[in-house]
């Protein structure tokens, strides 16, 4: 029997800069991997039609998917930038509870609490609201994606030695947020690298144990 884990999102190539090793990893271990993308992506050119980078965007992510063996893609569809409010005007909490439920993962993975960017806090904040509600009892964790304070957690490193070229690749393959992606590509080696040097691995990822 497969085992399920959930990655939740802001946006479309969060969890690639994050986790992206990981989660090649934890397909590679026979888990199928749920992605649940809240923002469609439309303020990140605001010099094009919002339904263009929106198609974009989803035809990315879905491509992402299929390269990388994740076994199914959620669009939730809120608006960049506006996602603590969005959350709450459509009922979100809702839709997230029906998906923990149907798809009674094993791991959940959030965007950080201490990530400077605020929809990557309102996803933190939503989900874990939740999980708590449910009373969710398996292994939860949260990744850094634009972080520079750390979470007062414990923390996991996860050795990505075998799969940091794979990351690399995941991250480039979000062509129409190559400013973004290429301006991370330094930081996420130099991280991945220090974070192995701490463990005795190559490349290594840092992640939060919430539960």
């Amino acid at each position: 029997m497969s085992k399920t884990a959930i990655i939740f999102e802001a946006h479309g190539d969060d969890s690639a800069v994050g986790i992206g090793g990981t989660i090649i990893k934890l397909v590679k271990e026979g888990y199928d991997i749920i992605k649940v993308i809240f923002a469609a992506g439309q303020k990140s050119h605001p010099h094009y039609k919002e339904g263009i980078i929106i198609k974009r965007r989803i035809e990315e992510a879905e491509g992402v998917g299929r390269r990388f063996g994740i076994k199914q893609t959620i669009f939730l569809g809120l608006r960049d930038g506006k996602l603590k409010q969005e959350i709450k005007d459509k009922n979100v909490n809702e839709k997230i509870r029906r998906i923990i439920k149907k798809y009674n993962p094993v791991k959940i993975f959030t965007t950080s609490s201490s990530d400077p960017h605020p929809d990557h806090r309102a996803v933190n904040k939503v989900v874990l609201d939740i999980i708590e509600n449910l009373k969710y009892k398996n292994d939860v964790y949260s990744y850094e994606v634009w972080n520079i304070l750390n979470e007062n957690k414990p923390v996991i490193y996860n050795d990505i030695s075998n799969f940091f070229k794979a990351k690399i690749s995941m991250m480039k393959t979000f062509k129409s947020q190559w400013h973004f992606m290429y301006l991370l590509l330094i930081p996420v080696y130099f991280r991945a690298k220090y974070y192995g040097i701490k463990n005795s691995f190559k490349y290594a990822e840092k992640l939060y144990k919430i539960k």
